[in-house]
């Protein structure tokens, strides 16, 4: 029976936190794969060389081995595991488990913001905090974007929960009342 992409992620990620927190490394193991997983974004024909079947196994190898020269043991061992077993493209999903694992035990939400304008700094700390205190989070970080067809106002969203507070989506439920 084939694991799924997202199962192989999870028992992937678990273990590494699991691993991480009894060595007492999640955070410098945080930002190490953060720093793997922007890598991977920043080149992505280097995921496509290590997985392609065209590629002689040789050639895949001394790339993984220059990736793995300037990692720490426990990520070496994470990569050469994933290349070994042929799990190598889902590594991002397990970097990705990893960092919401790491969330749920600091309390931190990551969060989309849209507004129509760009929020000033004082701004998107008022906001992270107030959405901090509805979800109960520690710490909040904002990933701001701009979309000027929502008018006005704000749209949060994150894993569990969207708030939105558009001038858009406003209008949209003042029109379906007008229309009953």
């Amino acid at each position: 029976m084939k694991l799924s992409r997202e199962m192989v992620a999870h028992r992937y990620g678990q273990a590494l936190f699991d691993l991480a927190e009894e060595q007492d490394l999640r955070q410098p193991l945080l930002e190490e794969l953060t720093e793997l997983k922007k890598v991977f974004a920043d080149q992505p024909e280097l995921g496509v060389f290590l997985t392609s079947k065209q590629i002689s196994f040789a050639a895949k190898s001394k790339m993984l081995q220059f990736l793995i020269d300037k990692a720490s043991q426990t990520v070496a061992n994470l990569l050469r595991m994933t290349f070994d077993y042929g799990r190598l493209c889902t590594l991002d999903a397990i970097i990705n488990e990893y960092i919401r694992l790491n969330d749920e035990f600091e309390k931190t939400v990551r969060a989309s913001v849209i507004t129509a304008i760009k929020l000033e700094d004082a701004q998107k700390e008022r906001l992270a905090s107030s959405f901090a205190g509805v979800v109960g989070a520690k710490k909040v970080y904002l990933d701001e974007k701009i979309d000027p067809d929502i008018i006005g106002g704000v749209i949060l969203k994150s894993n569990s929960y969207i708030y939105d507070g558009s001038i858009r989506t406003k209008i949209a439920h003042i029109k379906r009342l007008l229309l009953k």
